[in-house]
């Protein structure tokens, strides 16, 4: 079985192919994928800077590197706890900061071209940042969507940043580094008092089409966003710290590029259960629909179902499903009131798997899951029994029909 804690790299050559191909598979099932790729995704998980980085910054060497984060002494709890144990793994980011050395940060050398997106693609650049409690000052962290360096160079040409800055902001700049002052310089200083302190939060640069781009925190969209800015097109994923004034360090994990054809909700941030969701000048896309009580089941992550006893050796249901998608809320509500579905569901080590998720993104494509609701079906040595590709129209009947046929 694949190992899925390793970087995962799609040249970038293959992209354009990939994206026709999905486009057309969409087109003859008459149906959304409804669903996020993962185009690129550095998890850090065997311990390694992923090939191809680019360092930014003269003391690269110095200032950025791969940490243990089990290994990391002095940090609050919820570092490891509760989410950030399992969505930030084991390894991630440590990157330093001073004065003298007041740049750092890593690109990476896969790049997404924005006119494939067409008009209703979307592109999340994105990335982990741990901020501290609030008694400490707050990392001059961003995300970067920049054109590529030529080789052997270390300081960005041209790039969007969005991140925190001055202890006191976030913000959205396009810089051209020939130029003297930023091209688009968008901020706003309510924005950090809301970021709940200490925690991880995933930064996202989101590309709508080939024209707008709009900023999330953990789904919060700051006011400045959205905004049109076409200028750049051809881009990679990276990160910077950056500060003149001070000396500290920060982690960072799951740097990250996800894409989908189609016009399709944002992802659900992990951490956006630690938001009081009702904080004053905020922004939140659309909350999940509500789904039919399946409670009385217990639902493992993917990781559990294959790596703990006493899961190991048992016949599992993996459930590929999208929390947005009403035709999750009604395959849901099945389990949750057909007592035939119930009882076949007790038959199961249950394994649910959002698919807009990294990690689930990454296992979609493991399994040649391109539609959702997808019930997969695996026997006690691994092997693929049966699959049922769920349709709108179908009930308990010919779902259970599709798993029988194989």
């Amino acid at each position: 079985m694949r190992n899925l804690e390793r970087t995962v790299w799609i040249p970038a050559n293959n992209i354009l192919l990939i994206f026709f191909l999905l486009f057309l598979f969409s087109l003859l099932v008459n149906t959304s994928l409804a669903q996020y790729q993962v185009y690129y995704w550095a998890n850090f998980e065997d311990g390694k800077l992923p090939a191809g980085s680019t360092p930014l910054g003269e003391f690269f060497q110095k200032t950025v590197s791969v940490v243990d984060f089990n290994l990391v002494s002095g940090m609050p709890p919820v570092f490891r706890s509760g989410i950030a144990g399992s969505e930030t793994g084991r390894y991630g980011l440590l990157l330093k900061v001073a004065p003298e050395v007041w740049i750092s940060g890593l690109a990476t050398g896969v790049i997404l071209n924005r006119d494939a997106l067409g008009r209703a693609g979307r592109a999340l650049f994105q990335a982990d940042f741990f901020l501290p409690p609030s008694n400490e000052i707050l990392p001059s962290l961003a995300v970067l969507a920049m054109e590529p360096l030529p080789p052997g160079e270390h300081t960005p040409q041209s790039f969007y940043r969005f991140g925190i800055t001055l202890n006191k902001m976030v913000y959205f700049s396009h810089v051209i580094m020939s130029e003297p002052t930023a091209r688009v310089f968008k901020f706003d200083t309510q924005f950090p008092k809301t970021l709940p302190r200490p925690g991880w939060h995933r930064f996202a640069i989101v590309f709508e089409g080939t024209s707008r781009i709009r900023c999330y925190v953990d789904g919060f969209e700051p006011r400045f966003s959205p905004l049109e800015e076409p200028s750049l097109r051809k881009l990679q994923v990276g990160i910077m710290l950056a500060d003149k004034k001070n000396t500290y360090q920060c982690f960072v994990d799951n740097l990250s590029i996800q894409w989908t054809p189609q016009d399709v909700p944002l992802p659900d941030s992990p951490y956006a259960s630690s938001w009081r969701t009702s904080a004053p000048g905020l922004t939140l896309r659309p909350t999940p629909l509500p789904v039919g009580g399946a409670s009385s089941f217990v639902w493992l992550d993917y990781r559990t179902a294959f790596t703990k006893s006493p899961y190991v050796n048992t016949q599992r249901l993996l459930y590929f499903q999208a929390p947005r998608l009403q035709i999750t809320r009604q395959l849901e509500k099945i389990f949750a009131t057909n007592p035939s579905a119930q009882s076949f569901l007790r038959k199961y080590t249950l394994v649910k798997i959002d698919v807009n998720q990294l990690q689930g993104g990454t296992l979609a494509q493991q399994y040649s899951v391109f539609k959702v609701p997808t019930l997969i079906l695996i026997d006690q040595t691994g092997r693929e029994t049966a699959r049922a590709i769920v349709g709108k129209l179908d009930n308990w009947e010919s779902i259970l029909a599709k798993l029988k046929t194989k």
